[in-house]
Formats: C-alpha cells, structure tokens, sequence
C-alpha cells in the first residue's frame, strides 16, 4: 500500500512525542513493503522542498502565512502530489496540517486518524497564562478554531487510533467520535537505540557529569503543563535528605528563564541543571547515564514515550497521576505514581524511592523485559497495519 502522512512536521524538523510516534510507524511499515510520504509544512529553511530516506518521502510544502493561506498552500501542495501518486490511505497525525491537504484528496480514499493529543486544549494551557485581556480574547477565538478543526477531523476519519485509554475517552467523550471507530494501540520504544548499558561511568565522562552524584533525569518542552517547576521545587526537600543529587532537565521553551529565576531563588544551582534541548543523538545515552528518571507532568500526557524510553534503558520511572502515566507505571509498581502533581508529592514519592527497598525488585534487566513485553515498537505497527488492510480492502470492494 502507499500511505500518505499529513503532519505538522517530521522528525528532525520538530520536536515531539507524535513525531516520534509517528516516524517510527512510517519506519516499520517501510521495512515491511509499504510506500510511506508525509506531507508536511516547512519548518526550517535547511531540508529541501522533497527529501528522501530510505523509501520514506518527505514533501515540504512552504507554511507560510496564517488561516487561509496556510490552508491553501496545503490544498494546493496536496493537489500536486496526488496529480502523480495514487495513495490507497490518507493518515493524518495532526489536525490543522490537514485542513488543507485533505480538500484535495477524493473522499474515497479511506482516512484515519492517530489522535495524540487535544490541539486546542494544549494551546489554550500555554496561551490562557496571560493577563493582558486583548491577548486573553485572542486565545479564546483561537481555541475555538482549534477545537473546530480537530473535532471535524476527528469525527470524519474512519478510524481514529489513541496511544492510551484516556485519550481514547477523551476522543468519545469531549469530541463525539464514535467508540466502534476508536483503537487503542499504546506507543512504544525503539529497542534497539534505547537499551541497557555496562559503561555508566564512561557515558557520564563523554557527557559531562559528574561520577558521584545520582543522577534525576527529566526531558520535557519547557511549558507550564510540563510541571517542572514542581518539580524544580520538590528538589528543596530531596536534596535535604540526599545531597548527592543532581536532576538535569533536558528541553527548551518558553518556560526556561522562569526556571532558572526559580534555581537561583531556592538556592539549588548546585542540584538542580538545565541542560538545554537533548539531541536525539543523545537522548538514549542521558538516560543511560541517569539513576532515575521523572515525568511531573500537569495534565494532557497521552501517552510519555520517554517513560517507555527510560524503561527500556532500564531506568526507574516515577511519574503524576495524570493522564496515560499512569496506564504504563501501574502494573509495573505503584509506589513510583505520585500521590498529586504538586512539589510535595513528587517530593516524597522520589525521598520514599531513594530511601526505600524498591529498586532491589526494580531491577535494570526487570525494566527492560517490561517494556520489551508491552510497548515494543512491532506491536503497535502490527495493529496499524491490520486496520489499514480492512480499511483497503473495504474501499476496494
């Protein structure tokens, strides 16, 4: 089959869960005969206009402009792709990278939909902080627009594919999809890249830490739902009872100097390390380098690929009870669940981990087996994959 991909972007132009998720499905259906093209906005000046990997195409259209010529840039860069491709399914990853594209593919071809997160809500959670009433307006209209788009979206796709059960509720519940028309397939992690490793101490000398400290790893975007001030704040107690502990925070965004004001303040620079955007190069090996790894997310986690990622590296995991975190973390112990999302919790739920007997059970090889018989990448890409086929052969009848 060839599948056509309608994104915000792909790896390496962005950031995020849902590249990631994404990319790695267009990866395993490549290697199993399948023709993958994402059409996406451009997002940088650097990747060319059409850029191949592997048998993996990659069309950029220009994404310039806002509203309207935003929407036709992607009807007409759609337009000319199908003029010279057959696709047999459309599957969009993001809504309003669709708008326009999907105007100009026949509503024969059958559409699905991977719903990795409410667009409008999550804008709304960074654009609402704002105390300017102008500004307030605006993010209220766009909201609107937003929930809009995602909801006709969401609603005319075939199919609609969640990472977890709570977005799977949310997808009925708050945007009226039919529940025969919704799956849940949870994400995963690359077992390969995202391993076990016998050189800690020669990661943490290629990478800059120190040797005797244990090492608290977060990567989260740098955005008020992420929680890291929170977290940020639960240090003040951990480091009281542990004062061998650095947390390094890996990512960027707005938040980031609200952050750093935050460290001064509570007197934790020698603690607590905000190390910037984490290349993908370098992800795996900054959870290998780590003795714990936490999630203080505050609300809208669909999934946490970097819970199953640090899993994989055979890292323990403690997370909020928000969302999909606890879906992963429940079955596997639920002492690392914190009982809230605020500084206090998190605090003890990390003291009563570091303190406690737990990692005698949480073992490296433990976490790792966890993840290999749950979230491997193969087990999401076979139910992908037999979805397309009903759909294709359904639309071929």
């Amino acid at each position: 089959m060839h599948i056509l991909f309608l994104a915000d972007s792909v790896c390496g132009d962005l950031s995020g869960g849902a590249q990631v998720a994404a990319w790695a499905l267009a990866e395993g259906l490549e290697e199993r005969g399948h023709d993958i093209t994402f059409l996406v906005p451009r997002q940088t000046e650097i990747p060319p206009d059409d850029e191949m990997r592997g048998r993996i195409r990659i069309v950029r259209y220009i994404g310039a402009g806002q509203g309207g010529k935003f929407i036709r840039q992607g009807r007409d860069a759609c337009k000319k792709l199908c003029a010279v491709t057959r696709f047999d399914l459309v599957h969009t990853h993001f809504a309003y990278a669709a708008v326009g594209p999907l105007q100009a593919i026949p509503k024969s071809i059958p559409r699905i939909r991977t719903f990795h997160g409410p667009w409008d809500q999550e804008g709304w959670l960074e654009e609402c902080r704002t105390s300017n009433l102008c500004s307030l307006l605006k993010a209220a209209i766009k909201r609107k627009i937003r929930r809009h788009f995602e909801t006709i979206n969401l609603v005319s796709s075939l199919k609609v594919l969640t990472l977890s059960n709570c977005f799977a509720n949310m997808a009925r519940e708050d945007y009226k999809v039919k529940p025969e028309r919704i799956h849940i397939i949870p994400g995963g992690a690359d077992l390969n890249r995202f391993c076990l490793t016998d050189s800690k101490n020669s990661i943490r000398q290629r990478l800059g830490l120190p040797q005797d400290r244990r090492i608290i790893l977060t990567v989260r975007r740098l955005a008020p739902r992420m929680g890291l001030d929170n977290l940020i704040e639960s240090m003040t107690s951990v480091v009281d009872r542990n004062r061998d502990i650095l947390l390094l925070v890996g990512g960027k965004g707005p938040e980031q100097d609200r952050l750093n004001t935050a460290i001064k303040s509570l007197g934790l620079e020698a603690h607590v390390r905000l190390v910037g955007f984490i290349p993908d190069v370098d992800l795996a090996a900054y959870y290998q380098a780590s003795d714990l790894f936490v999630l203080p997310t505050l609300a809208l986690e669909g999934f946490g690929l970097v819970v199953t990622e640090a899993l994989a590296c055979g890292i323990p995991v403690i997370g909020t009870p928000i969302a999909a975190i606890p879906e992963i973390l429940r079955d596997l112990d639920p002492g690392l669940i914190a009982a809230g999302t605020d500084s206090s919790s998190l605090a003890d739920t990390i003291n009563a981990f570091l303190e406690g007997s737990r990692t005698k059970k949480l073992t490296p090889q433990f976490l790792r087996k966890y993840v290999e018989d749950r979230y491997g990448w193969n087990r999401h890409i076979d139910a992908v994959e037999c979805i397309y086929k009903e759909l294709y052969h359904n639309s071929s009848r």
